[in-house]
């Protein structure tokens, strides 16, 4: 008799909350009233990182919009999930969101057991930056094109070189497989928990290579001589970088763009009119002074202001396209 108490307790009790959701996800007072209170954006790596550096950059302009603090939380890991886990853990009210890279974002759930999210439901609110790789050699070596590189990785008897990325399935993995897989080099790599630590680790010569996005603080170490660029991940070369070549230059490798945008993103079972509020405030800062002005210094690239709806038009066609180079990659959960 007590068992079935305590089932239909327990039944109650999800009944509640779902009641509870959906008063409100449909009370439009509630969103009319939105932000009533601070909010928390977990970024998904550490601070200091290219990411991390757009994201609260942002979030200048986003306090001055919607009138409320922003509270920065960094949950580096596990290629983002672990930042993604814990946004899913709290309520969809708009007041917890995911900041994170789009391509970890999608890459993750295919390629690490451990994220258990669905990329697909959550909802993008917008982009923060938007910046393309390049590859970068520690002061150790003086590669000064893609060929050179190429040719010493594949030459017998030469020191096997180090590639750091950020995890399994992150990014800068799938880039460095994809670069691999097409000049027949094989390079020993080393994972960390996001860029700001392997641009570390590179500083102190620890490692020989990584795929890194050029915005954040990586253009002036460039600029001051503490890294070594070897090469683009775009169609043209950078106006910043005019002397440094794209992957594409080359033709043991042909057309080879990888950029990383990174984005806040709204849980699943956000209301609609929560997103479109955070949606108007991120479209503020597309169009900001500030941003521009980061956009220009750091050698990123523009990103157009974006509706919700040509947002999530935006997110899907990214899906697709990311899943695909997955496919061809043969890229495997590990």
């Amino acid at each position: 008799m007590k068992g079935h108490m305590r089932a239909g307790l327990l039944n109650a009790s999800c009944m509640l909350g779902h009641a509870l959701l959906l008063l409100w996800t449909t009370d439009p007072s509630i969103a009319q009233n939105y932000p009533a209170k601070a909010l928390t954006i977990k970024v998904a790596f550490p601070a200091g990182g290219p990411a991390d550096a757009s994201i609260r950059a942002a979030n200048v302009v986003l306090e001055r919009h919607l009138g409320k603090p922003i509270v920065t939380e960094n949950i580096p890991g596990a290629s983002g999930s672990i930042a993604a886990a814990a946004v899913l853990k709290a309520p969809p009210d708009g007041y917890t969101l995911l900041g994170t890279t789009g391509l970890d974002f999608i890459t993750a759930p295919v390629t690490m057991p451990s994220a258990r999210y669905e990329p697909e439901k959550f909802k993008l609110i917008g982009i923060v930056g938007d910046s393309d790789f390049v590859l970068l050699s520690s002061r150790a070596h003086a590669f000064k094109t893609i060929d050179e590189l190429i040719d010493y990785a594949l030459k017998p008897g030469n020191k096997e070189l180090t590639l750091a990325h950020w995890g399994a399935g992150s990014s800068a993995q799938v880039v460095g497989a994809d670069f691999q897989i097409r000049t027949g080099t094989k390079f020993l790599e080393v994972p960390y928990k996001g860029a700001a630590p392997v641009i570390a680790d590179m500083l102190g010569g620890h490692i020989d290579l990584a795929f890194v996005p050029i915005g954040g603080g990586t253009l002036s170490l460039i600029l001051a001589g503490e890294v070594n660029p070897i090469a683009i991940a775009s169609a043209e070369r950078n106006p910043m970088l005019p002397t440094v070549p794209t992957l594409g230059e080359s033709a043991r490798i042909g057309k080879f763009e990888y950029s990383l945008w990174a984005a806040l993103f709204a849980p699943p079972d956000t209301p609609d009119e929560v997103v479109a509020r955070l949606n108007e405030a991120m479209n503020v800062w597309s169009a900001s002074d500030q941003n521009l002005e980061r956009i220009k210094a750091n050698a990123s690239r523009s990103v157009a202001p974006m509706d919700v709806s040509r947002a999530m038009s935006f997110f899907k066609s990214e899906r697709e396209k990311y899943l695909a180079v997955l496919g061809s990659l043969s890229v495997k959960p590990q």
